[in-house]
Parts: structure tokens; C-alpha cells; sequence
């Protein structure tokens, strides 16, 4: 005979299997690192802030031979008074982004057209480079591109040079896999 209080212990152990099986379904989240919460730029350049300057997406675009690079990226300001960045990649001369108050200073934009010389690190590598703000210095490596890449081709000092990339070739490979 089934009673009153044995169909509520099934109920209780139905409910205990089910809410264990949900756990153990689910519970990789409880003890793994979830990679939505990691922040990240998504971006080729870097992210570095000093003083009240926020430099963004910053990186080189250097000629064929590395002995000029465009600086490109963007310098923010979010405060009442206007700031002014000096920018030193290894052993070239330092460089000044001037930026007002309250206002984003694009170095893609031809009126900010920022290139310094003797840079001598080729594209694919990265600048150890300092950045420095009213009396505060931080120290970043900042990537090096050429025109490669076809986004980054107006920015080459100089203009582009077509024998940069004639070599690379698209290579098609066969599926192995069958599709």
C-alpha cells in the first residue's frame, strides 16, 4: 500500500536527482575561469593610461626599411584641462600628442599626422616604448605593422611599397577531413 508519506519522499528524491544532475551538468562554470569575464582590447594596438591621458588602440606603422613609423591610435581626455603626452620609442626622439580638454585626438586623422624616425624595429615585432603625462611615465611595448595588411596601407610614411607583400601568395590547401 502506498501511502501519503512515501509518495512525498519520492517526490523529495525525484527532486534531489534532478537538482544533482542539473550541478553536475552545469557546474564546470562553478569552478573554471568563464572567458566572457576576461577583458581584453579588441584591437591590433594597445591600451595604456597615464596621469589623465588614455592612450587607445595605439600601435606603429613603420616603411619597409623601419626607418620612419606613423603613430595611430587615439589619445583621450576626459578632463577640465588640456594634456600633453610625450611619446619615446627605443632610441627615436620623442614625439608630443597635444589634446584638449574634454576631446579625442585621432593620429589616423591627417591634421594629427604623427611619424618619428629611426624607429629600427621591423614590422611584426613590438617597440619598447615610454609614455609620459605631467610628470607620470609608463612603459608599454607597442606593435609594429607595415602595409601588409591592407587597413594599415595608407598609413605607411612614404606611401606604400607594392614589393612589401609580392611575395605572399594564398596557398590552397586540401580538406582532409572530406568537405
Amino acid at each position: 500500500m502506498i501511502t501519503a508519506r512515501m509518495t512525498a519522499g519520492r517526490r523529495i528524491a525525484a527532486s534531489l536527482a534532478v537538482a544533482t544532475l542539473a550541478f553536475g551538468v552545469t557546474s564546470c562554470g562553478a569552478i573554471n575561469q568563464q572567458a566572457t569575464t576576461d577583458h581584453y582590447n579588441a584591437s591590433d594596438g594597445i591600451h595604456v593610461d597615464v596621469a589623465d591621458a588614455e592612450v587607445r588602440n595605439l600601435m606603429f606603422v613603420a616603411n619597409a626599411d623601419a626607418s620612419q613609423a606613423r603613430l595611430i591610435g587615439s589619445v583621450v581626455n576626459d578632463g577640465d584641462s588640456a594634456v600633453s603626452v610625450s611619446i619615446k620609442a627605443g632610441s627615436a626622439t620623442a614625439v608630443s600628442v597635444e589634446v584638449p580638454a574634454n576631446e579625442v585626438v585621432k593620429l589616423e586623422d591627417e591634421k594629427n599626422n604623427t611619424v618619428i624616425s629611426s624607429l629600427g624595429v621591423n614590422a611584426g615585432e613590438h617597440a619598447q616604448t615610454t609614455f609620459t603625462s605631467a610628470g607620470e611615465t609608463v612603459e608599454f611595448s607597442v606593435p609594429v605593422v607595415d602595409g601588409t595588411l591592407a587597413e594599415y596601407r595608407d598609413f605607411v610614411p612614404g606611401g606604400y611599397d607594392q614589393a612589401t607583400t609580392e611575395h605572399l601568395k594564398p596557398v590552397e590547401h586540401e580538406s582532409t577531413s572530406g568537405h
